[in-house]
């Protein structure tokens, strides 16, 4: 029995520190014109590890990438998909083109901003995959939607609040952190600081080390 339990032990702990996650992405595209091939590409989430990248040719109009991908200790993994009539485009040429800024993930049409997780895409054209409609599941990826429009609507923390136990809302909350020190930045917003966002995260999220390294980065101005 104690052997047993020393074995289960070693996987838990095993298990928190490489979490591997299925996941598989597909799209429908209306209008494929001259688009063969569907690519993947996921920087891995810490220094020294393995990029992830796939590429497989469409079918007709469709295209399926799927993977298991380590989480390395993160709690969600962002990759980025396109699809191209060669398909002999290297993870090289990728870096180089973003590296070169000819490519911009999140700005340039050609690219989707993607989690790795199961998502099917509705894509009217090819060549403009940012304005792609999510079919069925990314989850994950309608909530940065919903965040998005959330801070239009100065309403956000109302988004955190109904996604409290979300990775993206620990995301979003992050990237407010900056804003903390200018002046009258809040004001116009249901909320008055990052630290208010951060105490409405569920107690979960806040006890991982993303939250911790979040909650730092808040209290930092503070101990100055």
């Amino acid at each position: 029995m104690r052997k047993l339990i020393l074995c289960l032990a070693l996987l838990f702990v095993s298990s928190l520190h490489a979490q591997t996650i299925k996941f598989t992405v597909e799209g429908i595209v209306q209008n494929p014109k001259s688009a063969k091939f569907a690519y993947l590409v996921s920087d891995a989430p810490l220094a020294g590890k393995a990029d992830l990248f796939l590429v497989r040719p469409m079918d007709g109009n469709h295209f399926q990438l799927s993977a298991t991908s380590d989480l390395e200790g993160k709690l969600l993994r962002e990759g980025f998909i396109f699809v191209d009539e060669r398909g002999a485009i290297t993870l090289a040429e990728v870096k180089a083109k973003i590296k070169q800024k000819a490519w911009y993930v999140g700005g340039s049409a050609n690219l989707k901003r993607i989690f790795l997780e199961d998502v099917k895409l509705d894509i009217e054209n090819p060549y403009n995959l940012a304005s792609a409609k999510i079919v069925s599941g990314g989850i994950y990826l309608q909530q940065t939607k919903d965040a998005t429009n959330a801070l239009k609507e100065r309403k956000f923390l109302n988004f955190i609040k109904k996604n409290a136990d979300s990775p993206v809302a620990l995301i979003e909350v992050g990237n407010l952190v900056r804003y903390a020190n200018i002046p009258g930045f809040f004001k116009e917003f249901d909320f008055s600081s990052p630290a208010e966002l951060y105490s409405a995260l569920s107690s979960r999220l806040q006890q991982t080390d993303e939250g911790k390294a979040i909650k730092k980065k808040i209290d930092g101005p503070l101990k100055k």
